[in-house]
Formats: C-alpha cells, sequence, structure tokens
C-alpha cells in the first residue's frame, strides 16, 4: 500500500510539473497562476501548495525535470564519446545548450531572476544542478588520455571550469540578447571550445 501511495504521489508530482510548464509556455511565468496550474493539473490549490510551496519551486522543477531528460542524453554521449577530444565536448554541449534553450527564453530568464532574486529557495538547487553537469563533462574529459586529452599540467577539474563558465556565459548571453538565435549560440560555443583547445598562443618552431 505505501508502494501505491509513492507512485501516485510521484504521478501527482508529475502531472503538476508538465501542467505548469505547458501553461509557462504558453502564457507565460509571471502570468501564470498557481490556481491556474492546480485546475489544470486536476489538482486542489491546497494540494499543489503541500507539493510546491511557491511558483519559483513549481519553475525550478520544470527546470529540473529538464535538467534529468539532458542528463540521460548527456549519458548517451559519455558512453561512445568521438574520438576527438574536441568533438566530444562539442557534442556534450551542445546537449547541454539544446534543453536550455527547449526551456524557452523567457522562462530561462525567470530561472536566473529566481535564482538570484532576493529568495533563498531556488539558488542552492541551481547550483547543484551545475554541478551535475560539471560533473559529466569531467568524466568525459577523464576518458581521454595525453596526448589525445588535456594537455600535461592542466587538471580536469580546472578545464571543466573553463569549459562551463565559456558555455554559461554564451547561454546567459542568449537569454539577454533577444536577436541572438538558438543556432548562433551553438555555433559560438563549438568555436570558442575549438579555440579553447587550440590554445591562444602562436606556438614556437
Amino acid at each position: 500500500m505505501t508502494g501505491l501511495r509513492e507512485r501516485k504521489k510521484q504521478q501527482t508530482r508529475a502531472a503538476i510539473v508538465t501542467e505548469a510548464g505547458r501553461l509557462f509556455s504558453a502564457h507565460g511565468f509571471q502570468a501564470t497562476t498557481m490556481d491556474e496550474i492546480a485546475a489544470a493539473a486536476g489538482v486542489s490549490a491546497a494540494t499543489l501548495y503541500n507539493y510546491f510551496g511557491t511558483k519559483n519551486t513549481v519553475l525550478l522543477a520544470h527546470v529540473e525535470s529538464t535538467v534529468g531528460e539532458m542528463m540521460e542524453a548527456g549519458s548517451v554521449v559519455l558512453a561512445n564519446p568521438p574520438a576527438d577530444i574536441v568533438e566530444a565536448v562539442q557534442s556534450l554541449m551542445t546537449v547541454v545548450l539544446d534543453h536550455f534553450i527547449a526551456l524557452d527564453r523567457e522562462l530561462l530568464r525567470e530561472v536566473f531572476a529566481a535564482g538570484f532574486g532576493p529568495s533563498t529557495e531556488v539558488l542552492p538547487e541551481l547550483i547543484r544542478l551545475d554541478e551535475l553537469v560539471a560533473d559529466q563533462l569531467g568524466q568525459l574529459l577523464a576518458r581521454f588520455e595525453p596526448p589525445q586529452g588535456l594537455a600535461p599540467g592542466i587538471e580536469v577539474d580546472e578545464a571543466v571550469m573553463a569549459i562551463y563558465s565559456l558555455m554559461a556565459g554564451q547561454l546567459i548571453m542568449y537569454v539577454s540578447m533577444e536577436k541572438m538565435t538558438a543556432a548562433a549560440v551553438r555555433r559560438a560555443v563549438e568555436r570558442q571550445i575549438e579555440i579553447m583547445f587550440s590554445g591562444l598562443r602562436v606556438q614556437e618552431r
């Protein structure tokens, strides 16, 4: 009976998150109310608040579901990465970008605003999600041994920070600049990863 109750709770939570995501995409985060989310999910407002105390936490749960799908897609890259480290990193970062971009630009703005706003409930979870992605990137880099891998003296953690910061910076530009297309941000990240791995100095002959 306990297992049945738990499955029912998981189904209810999933229905809330799914319907909230649909309403956020259709009407915008700010215009969507908790009552509308409850009605769409077929639950009472009291039940909704029992699962999610605020609309920000509903938004975060929607992001978490996307990150879960992203991690699964990333696992496919990890299981059979391209033989070239640059192509492998580009493949994994494209997976990350595609899943974040699929959230919709306005929703991404709301996520960033919630994470860095006065509320303290969202930022720790965003950091946790970042760490999941960074861990997957670290696992990928660790697969490559010199000379195909990182140059001597460069630690995996250092490379992860540099690559992830590059990707995050481009994502922030995409969110803030309406004219920047999804294709443009993908190209920019791929090119910058290529530059990062090739080095910025002309090698001595």
